[in-house]
Formats: structure tokens, C-alpha cells, sequence
């Protein structure tokens, strides 16, 4: 840690009312856990199929089933079952809970 990011620690810490040492252990502990929230993202990306990469790019763009059955001159019945399929892997219930997890990412690749 250099003498900007001890002083800054000391600064949090301070402000909180707290140990500096608590402050860390906290920051510590969250950098963990969004380290493996991502790494356990990255797991479920890498289960799909490329074409559901696709679809799953297209959802978090924003893209109706019918904008993505056009574009990739599939059905719409077929888009759906795509969907299905991602959001189980992923475990969420929903195109916009997709979305939020999948937020930060570039996509365009995929598009």
C-alpha cells in the first residue's frame, strides 16, 4: 500500500469512526467477494453456446425476441428457448437481471 492509499484508508476510517484496520478488512473482504461473484459470472458465460453468447449479447442490448429472431434469422420460438436456457444457467429469473449481471461486460463481440 503506498503513503496516498494509507492516508486515504486512515481518512475512511476516521470518517466512519472506526479502526483503520476494520476498514481494510472490510474493503478486503468485499474485493473478495466480487472476485468471485465475477468469477462465478464468467462460469456461466463459458456454459453457453456460442449461439445462446449471441442471444444473451442481443438481450443485454436490449433486443425483442422478435429484434433477435430477425437478426439471426432464427424464430422467435427458437429465441425463447435460448432464453430459457440462459437465464437457468445463470439462475436469474428475468432478460433485466441478465442485464444488471452482465453490465460492466463489452459485449459487441457477440453482436
Amino acid at each position: 500500500m503506498d503513503v496516498e492509499d494509507f492516508e486515504t484508508l486512515h481518512l475512511v476510517a476516521e470518517r466512519q469512526r472506526r479502526p483503520p484496520e476494520e476498514v481494510a478488512a472490510q474493503l478486503f473482504e468485499q474485493a473478495a467477494l466480487e472476485q468471485e461473484a465475477q468469477a462465478w459470472t464468467l462460469r456461466c458465460w463459458e456454459r453457453l453456446s456460442p449461439r445462446q453468447q449471441q442471444i444473451a449479447a442481443h438481450i443485454c442490448r436490449g433486443d425483442s425476441t422478435r429484434q433477435i429472431a430477425q437478426e439471426l434469422n432464427i424464430s422467435p420460438t427458437t429465441v425463447k428457448s435460448h432464453v430459457e436456457v440462459i437465464l437457468r444457467k445463470f439462475g436469474v429469473s428475468s432478460r433485466v437481471a441478465l442485464r444488471v449481471l452482465l453490465a460492466p461486460w463489452d459485449l459487441n463481440a457477440y453482436l
